[in-house]
């Protein structure tokens, strides 16, 4: 029997192992909780650290990283005075025209006071990309000034009503000295009774010199217009600047007066025309087609901006020569044979992807009878 201070002994000794355990716990626990704070206040201070990233965050910016093969006048530091990079004249400008114009891209400068890391990255350099069409010191060529095959970022604010009264105005003055493409040219206007001239929109919209870009696809019918079927359209600042060079706001260094940015859009270069056979220079030997613009374009005059703008002819401006009595019936013939045949495709003028279908409305009301669909022809 062990006496009493070996029992008190082994009593202590139990104490003191039991004593140990609870104190190692404790600092386990205590490292852990100490390690978890740790933990929490790392994160929170990369959180809220300026250029630090998380885990990931290397794979997202790569995934974002900026193509400086493309230039966007979108971006904010890009939407500077325009002047900040394009100088108006550009130099030799005498060499493409005959009036003081930007006619190529901005000089190196322009892109080395932003982008100087870019620029001297390495010895091709893709942001040189923008403006040339091979990326190498020895190769200066640079695509055309404003590059055809990349899609455009304005697009033009041009009211048609503004000017209508200007041209009126123009109109009512004597005859005198005029001047041509900012280029200190002379011309006297002749007047000539015998000739038939309309001192308006001719003067932006001549007839064309040569038969635009066809549609996807090919012109319908095998059909394809002459030059004599449409009218151009201003393509760059020769028409704008003889009033807006200095004297007329917006001026030649107001680009924003008439460049809106907009998304990015590759222009439809080919015409669309519901009545692709008439020609504004047609009319038989007479010429009947030549007349005042306005004559069928009655809603041009009142537009402000080109957005939404269609050159809508009214019926009606056809039918006072095509459907008039003891004239022609040129209407009225193609609705009669359609009631014979439900298939007839109207072809005077129309190609067949328009004639094949219903006639409006507006057709039938020219003709006095009420309208009908083909499928209710028997």
């Amino acid at each position: 029997m062990l006496n009493q201070e070996d029992t008190q002994a082994k009593r202590d000794g139990g104490l003191a192992t039991k004593s140990g355990s609870v104190r190692a716990l404790a600092a386990t626990v205590a490292f852990l909780l100490l390690t978890t704070l740790l933990l929490l206040f790392t994160s929170h201070s990369l959180a809220q650290k300026p250029g630090t990233r998380r885990p990931g965050a290397s794979r997202a910016s790569q995934a974002k990283a900026i193509d400086y093969s493309k230039f966007s006048h979108a971006t904010t530091k890009h939407q500077a005075a325009c002047s900040t990079c394009h100088k108006l004249p550009s130099r030799n400008w005498q060499k493409v025209r005959d009036y003081p114009d930007v006619i190529d891209y901005p000089g190196h400068d322009a892109c080395v006071s932003c982008h100087r890391p870019q620029f001297f990255r390495s010895a091709k350099p893709i942001i040189c990309a923008v403006c040339h069409a091979k990326t190498s010191p020895r190769d200066d060529v640079r695509f055309a000034f404003r590059n055809p095959a990349r899609p455009r970022q304005f697009t033009i604010e041009f009211p048609h009503d503004k000017h209508q009264e200007v041209i009126a105005r123009f109109a009512k003055s004597e005859p005198g000295p005029m001047f041509v493409h900012v280029s200190l040219r002379f011309s006297s206007r002749v007047t000539d009774d015998k000739m038939q001239t309309y001192n308006n929109c001719a003067i932006c919209h001549a007839t064309r010199s040569s038969v635009p870009t066809a549609p996807d696809g090919g012109w319908p019918d095998g059909f394809v217009p002459d030059v004599a079927t449409f009218k151009s359209a201003p393509l760059s600042h020769a028409a704008c600047f003889n009033c807006h060079w200095k004297s007329q706001q917006p001026v030649s260094d107001n680009c924003a007066g008439c460049h809106k940015l907009a998304n990015p859009y590759l222009p439809v270069e080919s015409p669309k025309r519901i009545s692709l056979k008439f020609k504004h220079e047609g009319g038989g030997e007479r010429k009947n087609h030549l007349a005042e613009c306005t004559t069928c374009h009655i809603n041009i005059t009142k537009a402000t901006s080109l957005r939404g703008l269609r050159p809508d002819v009214p019926i009606t401006s056809c039918t006072e020569c095509h459907n008039k009595e003891g004239l022609r019936q040129d209407v009225s013939k193609e609705l009669a044979a359609i009631d014979k045949d439900r298939t007839f495709v109207c072809v005077y003028c129309h190609t067949s992807t328009v004639g094949k279908l219903d006639p409006p409305a507006s057709h039938y009301l020219i003709a006095e009878r009420p309208p009908v669909k083909r499928r209710d022809i028997k």
